[in-house]
């Protein structure tokens, strides 16, 4: 069984990676070179074959099926999982639907920037891209994720490094108003077309920006919208891309007079319209599934939503979405669960 094992490992190493046998097994020095000039000679199986039967059953590595791609489920999350958002899931499915469909043949990353008030789903939709590519989903080790606090070393090296292990990465910079302005500078041309350097390929990677920026600006242009006889579900893209460009390039912070948006390397400017009392709604009923509360009536859930809904100054949508939810809910039905123990007891 040893002996498998380290065969399969040696056979391995003829594909770069440092061969390993435990060394408590007695086996000659010559055997083990005989078996290596064996492998390298006549080729045993193909390079695939040994990935999916060696390295690649023990860690997590750049091909399927670690990399799934699966942007049917990333449909029917959004669709299930996502309320008030048409655009972004029309935008999503779409746009990355696109991307690995012709991924052999991209000629540049697709970057996307989403912006919204707080609440509306920003992260909640990236963490749904991250599961819907990647079989180990936002805890895949080709998924990086950035805030602030973590763009103090050379952006433009790391992201190279981890292009350079795996070119189908996912990289995610959270609440890029409050990066330094000028940040993403040294990425530009990483981001553009045929943006592929000596040993970096960085056309089948995807890169998404988060931001509360152009926010308000939404929400009022949803309003006129909206006001004029519009419904909802009837906006388009094109009635807030623009908003959101400007604002994003105005706003101080990590994308500030940005040679990302000057360069016009960004593919898709995502906007997330601000959540109306009914998706608030929606997201209370969700929480509490996913929390099997018990016993849970319609007067509940309004007073679950008194305490985490507070409205804009619009008066039209909530200023806060859906973000105060998930803790109000488990508070709630931990109480609900107290109350219904100690009624069993009695």
């Amino acid at each position: 069984m040893w002996l498998a094992r380290c065969v399969s490992i040696l056979a391995f190493a003829h594909f770069a990676v440092v061969p390993y046998c435990d060394a408590v097994e007695p086996v000659t020095v010559s055997v083990v070179a005989g078996l290596t000039g064996l492998v390298s000679s006549a080729g045993w199986f193909g390079k695939d074959f040994l990935l999916d039967n060696t390295y690649c059953k023990f860690t997590e590595c750049c091909r399927k099926p670690y990399i799934k791609a699966d942007v049917a489920a990333l449909k029917a999350s959004l669709k299930g999982s996502l309320y008030g958002q048409h655009i972004v899931q029309d935008v999503l499915v779409n746009a990355i639907g696109a991307h690995y469909d012709n991924i052999e043949n991209s000629r540049k990353p697709l970057v996307m920037s989403f912006h919204g008030t707080p609440g509306t789903g920003k992260n909640y939709v990236s963490d749904f891209v991250a599961a819907a590519l990647y079989k180990n989903g936002i805890s895949s080790k080709f998924v990086y994720k950035y805030t602030a606090s973590d763009l103090d070393t050379d952006l433009a090296a790391s992201v190279k490094q981890t292009v350079k292990n795996c070119p189908y990465s996912l990289f995610i910079f959270d609440e890029i108003e409050r990066m330094p302005t000028g940040v993403f500078d040294s990425i530009v041309s990483l981001l553009d077309h045929h943006s592929a350097l000596k040993g970096f390929d960085f056309t089948k990677s995807i890169f998404i920006f988060l931001s509360n920026s152009a926010g308000i600006e939404i929400a009022k242009k949803l309003k006129s919208l909206m006001d004029d006889g519009s419904y909802r579900d009837q906006t388009k893209l094109s009635d807030f891309e623009r908003i959101a460009e400007l604002a994003a390039y105005n706003l101080i912070g990590g994308l500030y007079r940005s040679g990302v948006i000057e360069s016009h390397v960004i593919d898709h400017f995502v906007p997330f319209l601000p959540l109306e009392p009914r998706h608030v709604l929606l997201c209370i009923k969700k929480e509490l599934q996913l929390q099997q509360c018990p016993e849970t009536s319609e007067n509940d859930i309004k007073k679950i939503m008194d305490e985490a809904m507070t409205p804009d100054k619009t008066e039209q949508f909530s200023n806060n979405g859906c973000k105060r939810l998930s803790k109000k809910v488990e508070a709630f039905c931990y109480q609900r669960r107290l109350k219904h123990n100690y009624n069993n007891k009695r």
